[in-house]
């Protein structure tokens, strides 16, 4: 195939603009001709003190000004005709965060309450992303996608002081639901590997098991950061009472650590108690550090096929038609 027929273009929006500009070509080069046509009346000897300029010169820099702007139109089009396959190296490891919402977690016996330490615990865990994969999924009843899977931490993190249950529109408590779409997101990432955290003071059910056993058979590790006591406290509503169930005892939410690492056995991960020292976050990057990277094991290099963009060379016969043009009445 010749470099011709291979030509395609890289932003094609840019060659719509040749259209006026050849609008304007014609409509300077008819108002050149109509001034030229004096030189059939006027006597020679005469034309140089009657007639301003000549009508060659003025058409011949018309045609500068054209031929610059469509060499600029060009190269902002961007030609290509020929590829390059490159091998890169890039790490698949990604991580999904899967935080809480349900109502419990206002609860205070972790002053001020388990929210605002769970907000502050994502914002470390976000600093420790160092531009490793990242996605977060707020859930309560259903999960919802707050960021999908980007290396830029901070755009993530400026979602945090707005994480509250009072953006969820229905209560409730389905951390199987919240594992499922990070699975769905890490696969549509197309990353072979990877870590699932939840960060959660909902004990954990038969189908939150479930889930995080699916996922680690799908190849991705499940742990969980458990927010909250054993003991618990009780559970206030808007109104500043105490919240009751239908037999009338006070909610009192309380930590189930056992379930919640029955979860991450199933998920081949770890479940740490949040602390206010750094050891939780640690026990997760010990889990994160055995979740190997694709390629490491075979030592394989990605390759990725970019096109060789050639607009750069033509900015050398531009820029000797914008020095020609310094010349004065050229472009006139």
């Amino acid at each position: 195939m010749s470099a011709w027929e291979a030509l395609h273009w890289m932003r094609p929006a840019w060659l719509w603009a040749l259209l006026p500009l050849l609008l304007v070509l014609l409509y300077r080069l008819r108002a050149n001709a109509i001034r030229g046509g004096w030189d059939s009346i006027v006597e020679p000897a005469l034309q140089p003190y009657v007639i301003e300029g000549q009508a060659v010169s003025t058409a011949r820099g018309t045609l500068l000004l054209f031929a610059a702007w469509a060499l600029t139109l060009l190269a902002l089009a961007g030609p290509v005709w020929q590829q390059r396959e490159v091998p890169v190296f890039e790490a698949e490891q990604a991580q999904v965060i899967l935080f809480d919402l349900s109502r419990s977690m206002l609860t205070d016996d972790l002053p001020p309450n388990r929210l605002t330490r769970a907000r502050f615990k994502l914002s470390d865990l976000l600093g420790r992303s160092q531009g490793r994969q990242t996605g977060l999924i707020a859930f309560a009843e259903r999960p919802y996608v707050i960021s999908p899977l980007t290396d830029d931490a901070k755009t993530i993190e400026a979602f945090v002081p707005s994480l509250s249950p009072e953006i969820i529109p229905a209560q409730g408590s389905r951390p199987d639901l919240a594992i499922e779409r990070a699975v769905q997101l890490l696969e549509q990432a197309a990353t072979a590997s990877g870590h699932i955290i939840l960060i959660s003071d909902s004990p954990a059910m038969s189908a939150d098991i479930d889930a995080a056993r699916q996922a680690r058979q799908a190849g991705y590790r499940v742990s969980v950061l458990a927010v909250g006591t054993a003991a618990g406290a009780p559970l206030r509503g808007d109104d500043g009472q105490f919240l009751q169930h239908a037999n009338g005892s006070i909610v009192v939410p309380q930590l189930d650590m056992a379930s919640m690492q029955a979860l991450a056995s199933a998920g081949g991960g770890t479940a740490a108690p949040l602390s206010t020292s750094m050891d939780d976050l640690d026990a997760l990057e010990r889990v994160l550090a055995g979740v190997p990277l694709a390629g490491d094991a075979e030592e394989q290099a990605a390759r990725k096929i970019y096109w060789v963009e050639y607009s750069p060379w033509l900015l050398w016969p531009l820029l000797l038609i914008l020095l020609f043009a310094f010349r004065r009445g050229v472009a006139t």
